[in-house]
């Protein structure tokens, strides 16, 4: 499937919308600019999970083996890594009154590629935590496939 290119996405807006009516045109990016943060959101609530849980069962997990430790290890990095994606590429507040532009057309290309920068950092912070919730994942299946690993002894 091939996406429209900027150019000719601010075009098709311009042609439903109209020029005449910027507002329209406002409250479409601004809902598509909601739903990104919506999502970018739901990204973070994941990557605490995945800290959350590791700080539970992090010693058990970690505690089967060497490839357990480095699973888990490699996990937790990746999604704190998407964490600091979405934190700093995806949810920083950028009004779109801020944006310039002296006429419509203008302005709906800078909001429509400070949108797609967004978007851009949303999907790669996506990939990194779903490769990071994979390792995760694997490190509890090494766990799991390994009852008689050694368990981390209680240091008093």
């Amino acid at each position: 499937m091939n996406l429209l290119s900027r150019e000719d996405e601010a075009q098709r807006i311009e042609e439903v919308f109209g020029i005449e009516d910027p507002k329209a045109m406002w409250d479409l990016l601004d809902r598509q600019l909601a739903t990104l943060h919506n999502r970018a959101q739901l990204l973070l609530g994941l990557a605490g999970v995945v800290v959350t849980t590791t700080g539970f069962s992090g010693r058990l997990i970690a505690g089967t083996s060497a490839l357990g430790q480095g699973l888990i290890i490699a996990g937790v990095a990746l999604a704190l890594i998407a964490a600091v994606v979405v934190v700093w590429g995806v949810l920083p507040i950028r009004w779109l009154t801020q944006l310039p532009g002296e006429i419509p057309e203008e302005w709906l290309q800078a909001a429509l590629s400070m949108r797609d920068g967004k978007t851009v950092r949303y999907r790669w912070a996506l990939v990194l935590l779903v490769l990071g919730l994979a390792l995760y994942v694997g490190a509890i299946a090494v766990m799991l496939l390994n009852p008689q690993a050694h368990t981390v002894p209680n240091v008093r």
